[in-house]
């Protein structure tokens, strides 16, 4: 690949703007250069790197001695490939020099996030969500404080890609899973691959197969992994929330993650009538519609928090 190449098309990693600002930078470049700086705070630091490994692989090839030989096809040989070698040295003696460093990200009440790693791998934050990921030469290891993301690890056989909760890890080389911390239950669901599903740390597990997930808790005394439903699991990605015959207790606390204001039911009676049914995620109005077309509920707002209760004749619901 060239430098008039990639000044051509669109850079999008550190190197290969590093590359294209080998040669003559016009105006079109430079701003397309600082827009991509703008994109993510790594990206400053991405290019840094590479500006510190090229400094040192051209003081190292400056060190490499000219060969004596009376042949000059072979010394004109000789030499590019002695600075390639000492390029690929100094590279790799910074890339392990230097400093991990942690990035953290958040989501408040009812967003989600797509953010990209530095390794090309990509994590979605649901609501609620809070994480940091610390990459080093030898780990890549992201810790879940609580929420849930979805997972879509790059492949690097050199790196297993590890996620650290409180109750349990789920580690993996290149797949797609998803995982869920709540109080005192970890679940991890797989997409695609297999995960290596522990308790903590290590390199114990079990194994979760795609379409399987793994439940981990204080009170079960190793992962337990049964079949999974992927599009009841992950549609929260597409902004809705899908039951299946489960109490409405579990519908409203699973609805409440993406509100500002909780939602609950009046009487435990309320709590545990059967639910089959899908709403948008946060979206108060169809959760209504919902509840007063299939169940005859409503929703009334009690000072900081809505309550669901039996219709009344001639009463209209306010929220």
């Amino acid at each position: 690949m060239t430098w008039q190449f990639l000044r051509r098309a669109r850079p999008r990693t550190a190197a290969e703007w590093f590359a294209a600002r080998r040669g003559r930078i016009d105006a079109n470049l430079d701003r397309r250069f600082h827009d991509w700086l703008a994109e993510h705070p790594s990206h400053a630091e991405e290019f840094a790197l590479c500006e510190i490994a090229w400094e040192v692989s051209r003081e190292a090839a400056l060190q490499v001695p000219e060969p004596h030989s009376s042949g000059r096809g072979q010394a004109r040989l000789f030499r590019p490939a002695a600075v390639v070698t000492a390029a690929a040295i100094a590279a790799s003696l910074v890339v392990w020099w230097w400093p991990p460093t942690t990035q953290r990200w958040a989501t408040a009440p009812g967003e989600q996030r797509a953010v990209t790693l530095v390794d090309g791998s990509r994590v979605t934050l649901n609501t609620r969500t809070r994480l940091a990921v610390r990459f080093t030469h030898h780990a890549r290891d992201v810790v879940l404080e609580g929420g849930e993301a979805f997972f879509e690890v790059a492949r690097d056989t050199s790196r297993p890609f590890t996620v650290l909760t409180s109750l349990g890890t789920a580690r993996a080389v290149g797949t797609r899973f998803n995982v869920y911390l709540e109080d005192r239950q970890l679940t991890v669901t797989t997409e695609h691959g297999q995960v290596l599903v522990g308790e903590k740390r290590g390199d114990s597990g079990v194994l979760v197969d795609a379409g399987r997930q793994a439940e981990v808790g204080p009170d079960l005394a190793r992962p337990v992994v049964r079949a999974a439903d992927l599009t009841r699991i992950l549609n929260w990605r597409n902004e809705r929330l899908e039951a299946d015959d489960v109490p409405l207790a579990v519908v409203l606390r699973d609805f409440s993650r993406y509100t500002l204001v909780p939602v609950r039911s009046a009487t435990p009676e309320i709590g545990a009538v059967r639910v089959t049914a899908v709403v948008r995620t946060g979206d108060i109005d169809s959760l209504e519609a919902m509840l007063k077309g299939a169940l005859g509920l409503e929703v009334e707002r009690r000072g900081g928090e809505m309550v669901v209760v039996r219709a009344r004749p001639g009463q209209s619901s306010s929220h």
